[in-house]
């Protein structure tokens, strides 16, 4: 058995033989002298260490954890020897660049050389091959008219794609081999544009007074706003990870633990028995649990990206880019059957059929109090908003969806115009959904009694029921408008423009200029009797 030593080699302990170890040592030791007038010589070492870290981990496994001679020769091979590099023969540095300019396999970072915002087009543009011009324009494009998609889209990948801050990491961006050549020549790149930078700089600004003064100030500035995002991004960070974690317990409790979904508005608090009402959307129950599938990613994938980023904020916490780009995926996917279950919801409201019934009533000679019975829809509450209430009992379903008008009769009759309408996936099955619509009202001595819900069976699902009701009132004939109306009257033309609301409770005639209130105003030759 060989003998063996232990070394750490940026940060890491490995076990290698100690020929190997010599082989080793030596190899760097040639390297660093190379590097030995060069300013960066620091950097280029940690960077050249770095990828045999790299190099020397992907060699271990269960049966091998020590590192042999054989196994340093590979790496040397890989990056390249530095009397192979400092040869000045160009025909021999033509032979080494093709020997060992193999590909190494691309990561996704975000190029800080050749950026607008966060470097997020340009990252991709070297892990795609694709011009940058190309990908700007996509996320431009679907910013402006894909509801923001791609915006959210930059956020995340911003987010968790990390930044190529060493030499190694913009090697790995472009897939170049990383070896002593590129690392130093990347080097040799970055030293060349701050020697440019620093060439474009007047050098008077900086001896004068004045820009010295300048630059006093700007730094404290700088200072300062430096320390404020600190706070601030300390801020930001407890918020959004407050908010993430409330906002992703409230999507799963929705979706997978509560029955109901509240909703809180001006008006008041309404609910949602969420399962049953899905169930009367949704053609099936496949379509139901896509829908399902789609709401999680859509909107759990954002929050867990602010999730993440409050993470990152606080305990500055890295993870793998194969995350985000997991996340941005799943987003994608989402997305993507968002778009299929609302292409086949689209079809099944596609058409839009009403049938019309008129029914004729003798005119009364008295007043005709007209009123709701007002009760309560029978079975199950479902659904409960300001603008309508749905429930089942058994096999029927019940909405509170009914508009009542008030106009003048062209004869000397009263005519009730019952309207029942609703969606379907054709003419055919939206004139038999609409046919299935039960609808009552009852005419008794002088009272005319008008139901506040309309019926229909639950397969028939929720497509847009509803029954507008028009009521021909002829000339001088008086009617009395029961309180019980008021969430029924729907656009009723008066003389004194009073709302619908507040119509209720009061005795209204109609004559030539319409229906006049005989309880706020005082009109001759009409009687109340």
């Amino acid at each position: 058995m060989n003998q063996t030593v232990t070394i750490n080699i940026s940060g890491i302990v490995f076990h290698i033989e100690v020929d190997a170890y010599e082989t080793l040592k030596n190899y760097l030791n040639k390297i660093k002298s190379y590097f030995n007038n060069s300013e960066e010589r620091e950097e280029i070492m940690h960077d050249v260490e770095s990828r045999i870290t790299e190099l020397f981990s992907s060699m271990m496994n269960e049966k091998n954890q020590v590192i042999m001679a054989s196994d340093v020769e590979k790496v040397i091979e890989i990056m390249g020897k530095p009397e192979q590099y400092i040869s000045e023969d160009e025909e021999q540095t033509h032979e080494f660049t093709n020997e060992n300019q193999i590909k190494g396999d691309k990561k996704l970072f975000r190029n800080p050389d050749d950026r607008i915002l966060g470097g997020v087009c340009s990252g991709l543009s070297s892990y795609i091959g694709m011009d940058t011009v190309w990908i700007r324009l996509f996320f431009v494009i679907t910013l402006l008219i894909g509801f923001g998609f791609g915006f959210i889209l930059y956020i995340i990948l911003w987010i968790v794609m990390p930044e190529a801050k060493t030499a190694s990491d913009k090697l790995k961006m472009k897939g170049e081999p990383i070896n002593i050549q590129n690392i130093s020549k990347k080097f040799e790149e970055e030293a060349n544009k701050v020697s440019d930078n620093l060439k474009n700089i007047d050098a008077k600004k900086f001896t004068s007074k004045l820009g010295s003064i300048l630059e006093n100030i700007f730094s404290a500035i700088g200072a300062i706003l430096t320390t404020i995002f600190k706070i601030l991004g300390k801020i930001v960070g407890v918020s959004f990870l407050i908010v993430g974690t409330f906002l992703l317990v409230v999507l799963f409790g929705v979706l997978f633990g509560s029955n109901a979904i509240i909703s809180i508005t001006n008006d008041g608090i309404f609910s949602i028995d969420s399962s049953e009402f899905f169930n009367l959307i949704f053609v099936s129950q496949d379509q139901y649990y896509l829908a399902i599938l789609a709401m999680l990613l859509v909107i759990g994938i954002p929050i867990i990206a602010m999730i993440y980023l409050a993470i990152k904020l606080l305990f500055k916490v890295k993870i793998h880019y194969s995350f985000g780009l997991a996340l941005t995926v799943l987003f994608v996917i989402g997305i993507s059957i968002c778009a299929l279950v609302g292409i086949k919801m689209g079809t099944e409201l596609s058409s839009d059929e009403e049938i019309v019934k008129t029914h004729q009533i003798a005119s009364a000679n008295h007043v005709l109090m007209i009123k709701s019975p007002n009760e309560l829809l029978p079975g199950k509450e479902i659904l409960e908003d300001k603008f309508t209430s749905i429930s089942i009992d058994g096999e029927t379903m019940y909405q509170s969806y009914i508009m009542l008008e008030i106009e003048k009769s062209k004869t000397d009759s009263i005519q009730l115009e019952v309207r029942v309408s609703s969606n379907g996936s054709s003419t055919k099955d939206a004139i038999n959904k609409a046919r299935s619509i039960n609808y009552n009202y009852q005419l008794t001595d002088s009272v005319f009694i008008l139901d506040n819900y309309l019926s229909t069976l639950k397969e028939n699902k929720i497509r847009g029921q509803e029954v507008r009701l028009k009521l021909y009132i002829p000339l001088n004939q008086v009617i009395y408008l029961d309180e019980s109306l008021k969430e029924i009257l729907t656009n009723v033309s008066n003389v004194s423009n009073t709302y619908d609301k507040k119509m209720v409770g009061n005795k209204w005639v109609m004559l030539a200029d319409g229906l006049t209130c005989l309880d706020c105003l005082d009109i001759k030759g009409v009687t109340t009797d």
